[in-house]
């Protein structure tokens, strides 16, 4: 479990004064409880985040989707949640052997997972606490490639992680439904 204390989260939220103040936090491993409380999470960064990047159509139909975490994924071990106490969850994210659409890679690549940071918290440190803390588990897992799915809006954040841009790529959601996003890959 890696802790955030309040003078490191009070350090966090100086970085943009304009936004709320990240308050202590504790990463942890997600459990089965947490399952509502990362939907809500994914709906509330998706709904506010995602906007300028696509089209009303295209989030209308997507949303559904991709506000639904996986439960495997959440009961997996290898997912993390950034709580503050109370149910209150700033972020969350992970990494699994298996893509969000499936598939085997090579046993030394895995992937990242529903990375979220509420929309109150972006920009404020909380999102690369959380991914350095992912990127090591992973990496104390025998994991020397990380190959991410993101979406349009967050290839800026994981470029700053050192993620490196694939390709343009287009997932699909269900019949008749695609999403655009970007493939990524970062060596650990």
């Amino acid at each position: 479990m890696f802790e955030c204390d309040p003078l490191e989260a009070n350090r966090l939220a100086s970085r943009i004064p304009s936004q709320r103040a990240v308050p202590p936090f504790v990463l942890r491993p997600s459990t089965g409880d947490d399952l509502g409380r990362v939907a809500a999470l994914l709906e509330d960064a998706y709904t506010t985040k995602l906007v300028d990047d696509y089209h009303p159509n295209v989030l209308n139909a997507a949303l559904p989707v991709i506000t639904k975490p996986k439960e495997s994924l959440i009961r997996s071990g290898t997912y993390l949640v950034a709580d503050s106490g109370g149910g209150h969850l700033l972020a969350a994210g992970g990494w699994s052997w298996h893509g969000p659409v499936g598939g085997v890679a090579p046993r030394d690549t895995a992937h990242m997972r529903h990375v979220v940071v509420g929309s109150a918290y972006g920009g404020q440190g909380v999102g690369r606490v959380l991914l350095e803390a992912v990127m090591a588990s992973a990496r104390e897992a025998g994991v020397r490639r990380l190959l991410c799915v993101s979406t349009i809006s967050a290839e800026g954040f994981y470029e700053d992680m050192g993620f490196m841009r694939l390709a343009d790529v287009e997932l699909t959601l269900g019949p008749g439904m695609s999403f655009p996003a970007v493939q990524m890959a970062r060596a650990l």
